[in-house]
């Protein structure tokens, strides 16, 4: 029995050991707000609430912790918070406030709960018997409904933990207006948008709006039902809406709309794939097709009176798609634009070396069927990690007649290898190149394409460059292949290429292929740092799309960050921050932060740090920030930017801004723990701590020595001789050891 009883004590004080386990308060003034930093264990459950005007309790799930708060007040005052004490039980914090405070709380990072006490009006109290339960809610806990999430659902009280930013610029706050209008956006506006894309579609001939095919209640709705009919729930319980008007706004959008338009069309359905007996191209022709069939069909188009023959127009059409020219195709299927045939269009738009604007085939990359070529051939990009049956496209290709392999042959081997099929893609080309049916320079310039993705870069370049020197077709792509062949692998672009990039980049810069020569220009002025030419052609190409003009400033301010004269960077990246505002990717913003904090400009690299397309909230951006707040002696924000980061590179920064506020123990700690011994032995110095700086051979380890040493005894009115000699030597000792520790510690003229 008493073992047993001995037993079970043991297990109860064990018990008690795990449960009380300890949460660090750590504090820091942040001019406006005193911030407090608890860590605590992952997925712990936390709640605020107010329980007296100038006292708020914040309470944890479960009783037994024990609180670090001894240096709170160390770093503080008590303007803002006046009192800080364990709850009974160990169940949380009771905060006073010094002032008329409210409080937020956020969690910062999954083990960093973070409380931030500002002025403002605390809630009314009912009365002195104690909070009423809305007044006790919670600043946190567990939603679910339409706002899942950990916390309280957004709402305007002043209890909610909101995150202030420290200084909205004013980018900042053109984007949090922005937001705030589209939330204001209301469901009329969402059914004009609805019935706009409606429109489109139909009037493209992919959807027929009939009001037949609407319920019979809503048919009632809009010819005689009262307006409180309307109000009725359907069949799921749910209001039913006025699809009435929509449909009058769906008709009066295809009016206005010109049916020929087809850069606008929107693709409505699902994910089918279209049916093989559609594609049947071998069987629209024979080797005749040119030469008897066409002529034979325009003869017989027109009927009696002239009517135009739609059957007959639909078989001249996949004539002119079976032999390759599509432009007429097209021309053909605007003689009866409201029967268009969208499938028919969008092959007449592929053999011609368009893409599927129509967006007939998106999507149908993976079909088991013909449709999978055609959808890899009309693509205008693939999207990522997009499914592709290689073997399908394989098989479409061989079904294809003789006419159109030369033709899409190159285009696909060149997808199938974007797609990572590079076998696929060579067998492709192997097969066109058997059957004579495609020209040499349209395959050297798909092999190239191969070559270049698959990392073969020294064959690609030799390749392109010749191509980019004749006069065949794809000239111009070489040319613009060759400049991004370069640009990647940080090479130089002779003169020769970059003067045909100029001259085909004017020469075409009203066509399709425009934008890409313009870019492959800029790219050939960048690599050889000619960055005043490259950015004056930037800001000349304000007829460019818009994602080129992305793609340019991204990589034109990368190359002048990383290898432009800092005149030549300044001018640009100081004056006309602005301008690239909207224009830069984020990892571009943090490289010209970067190259202009180490030029000394940290009040430049903080506005560049803080452009909208950054994620503010980033481990690559907050590191930044904190070297930004020590280069401007400020290393408690430094210490905040880093609140719950982790990692040696946080750890130097947090040493770095420790060290600057006067805590050199912990930076002596932190260096140490980094490997920095040099900077550890610093921090030991400064801190006072000469046993850490005993082990050495420099003038601080001798210092260390010289602090431990006892001076000789000299004990009685009259010192011996030896004595005396053994002041003198060490008085000389000592004057040499101060020099060289003045030495050693001198800090830099500037």
């Amino acid at each position: 029995m008493i073992r047993i009883a001995l037993f079970c004590t043991s297990l109860w004080l064990c018990a008690g050991a795990a449960s009380a386990q300890e949460i660090r308060v750590r504090s820091g003034e942040h001019g406006s707000f005193t911030r407090l930093a608890l860590d605590i264990p992952d997925g712990l459950g936390w709640q605020t609430e107010y329980v007296a005007p100038r006292r708020i309790e914040l309470r944890f799930d479960g009783r037994g912790y024990r609180f670090d708060s001894s240096d709170v007040f160390a770093r503080i005052n008590t303007e803002r918070l006046s009192g800080l004490d364990p709850l009974p039980g160990g169940a949380g914090l009771a905060l006073e406030f010094g002032c008329d405070c409210v409080a937020e709380a956020f969690l910062a990072e999954p083990g960093m709960l973070v409380l931030d006490i500002r002025p403002g009006e605390p809630p009314q109290m009912a009365d002195a018997s104690g909070p009423t339960p809305e007044e006790k809610r919670p600043l946190s806990g567990i939603r679910v409904g339409p706002q899942p999430g950990i916390g309280p659902s957004p709402a305007r009280n002043h209890l909610l933990p909101v995150f202030v930013p420290q200084r909205a610029t004013e980018p900042e706050l053109a984007l949090s207006e922005r937001i705030e209008a589209a939330d204001r956006m209301d469901s009329a506006a969402l059914g004009r948008t609805l019935a706009e894309q409606l429109a489109t579609a139909a009037s493209d001939g992919l959807l027929s709006p009939s009001r037949n095919g609407l319920p019979q209640r809503l048919a009632a709705t809009d010819a005689a039902t009262p307006d409180a009919a309307r109000d009725d729930a359907n069949d799921h319980g749910m209001p039913v809406p006025e699809l009435a008007g929509a449909h009058s706004q769906i008709e009066a959008a295809i009016l206005g709309r010109e049916p020929a338009d087809m850069q606008t069309r929107v693709r409505i359905g699902g994910t089918g794939c279209v049916a093989d007996g559609a594609l049947d191209i071998a069987s629209w022709g024979t080797d005749g097709t040119f030469d008897k069939t066409i002529p034979e069909l325009r003869r017989r188009l027109y009927g009696e009176f002239d009517t135009l023959d739609p059957e007959i127009l639909t078989d001249l059409v996949r004539a002119h798609v079976y032999i390759g020219f599509g432009a007429e195709a097209r021309a053909l299927l605007e003689l009866l634009p409201d029967r268009r045939d969208p499938v028919l269009y969008a092959l007449a738009g592929i053999v011609d070396g368009a893409t599927d604007r129509a967006g007939v085939f998106a999507g149908q990359t993976g079909c088991e069927g013909a449709a999978a070529l055609w959808a890899l051939a009309g693509a205008p990009e693939l999207p990522e990690e997009a499914e592709v049956d290689d073997r399908s496209v394989r098989r479409a290709f061989e079904a294809l007649p003789a006419t159109l392999r030369p033709v899409l042959g190159p285009t696909l081997a060149t997808r199938l290898a974007e797609a990572g099929h590079s076998d696929a893609a060579r067998n492709l080309l192997s097969r066109l190149a058997r059957s004579g049916g495609a020209s040499d320079a349209e395959m050297r310039f798909s092999q190239a394409q191969i070559d270049r993705l698959e990392g073969a870069v020294q064959e690609a370049h030799s390749v392109l460059e010749d191509l980019s020197h004749g006069a065949g077709a794809h000239a111009p792509d070489a040319v613009a292949a060759t400049i991004a062949l370069a640009s990647e692998n940080g090479a130089p672009v002779n003169a020769r290429m970059t003067d045909l990039s100029a001259a085909y980049s004017t020469e075409l810069r009203a066509t399709e292929k425009g934008p890409e020569l313009w870019l492959a220009h800029l790219r050939a002025l960048a690599a050889n740092d000619r960055f005043e030419d490259a950015f004056e052609a930037f800001r000349n190409g304000d007829d460019m799309p818009e994602e080129h003009r992305r793609a340019a400033a991204s990589e034109l301010l990368t190359a002048l960050s990383v290898q432009g004269s800092d005149t030549g960077f300044l001018q640009e990246a100081v004056p006309r921050r602005a301008e690239y505002a909207t224009l830069v990717q984020a990892d571009v913003a943090l490289t010209v932060a970067r190259r202009l904090l180490g030029l000394g400009l940290a009040d430049d690299a903080m506005a560049w740090a803080s452009l909208p397309v950054l994620d503010r909230e980033s481990r690559e951006r907050r590191l930044l920030l904190s070297e930004i707040h020590l280069a401007r002696s400020d290393p408690q924000q430094a210490e905040i930017a880093l609140i719950g980061l982790q990692g040696d590179d946080a750890l130097a920064l947090r040493a770095q801004a420790r060290a600057m506020m006067g805590d050199y123990s912990y930076a002596q700690t932190a260096f140490g723990a980094l490997g920095e011994d040099g900077a550890a032995r610093s921090a030991a110095w400064l801190a006072g701590d000469w046993a850490a700086l005993g082990e050495g051979e420099d003038a601080l380890a001798a210092a260390a020595e010289l602090v431990g040493s006892a001076l000789p005894d000299g004990a009685g009115p009259q010192p011996s001789l030896a004595v005396v000699e053994a002041l003198a030597t060490s008085g000389a000792e000592t004057r040499d050891t101060l020099r060289a520790l003045l030495d050693q510690t001198r800090l830099a003229e500037e």
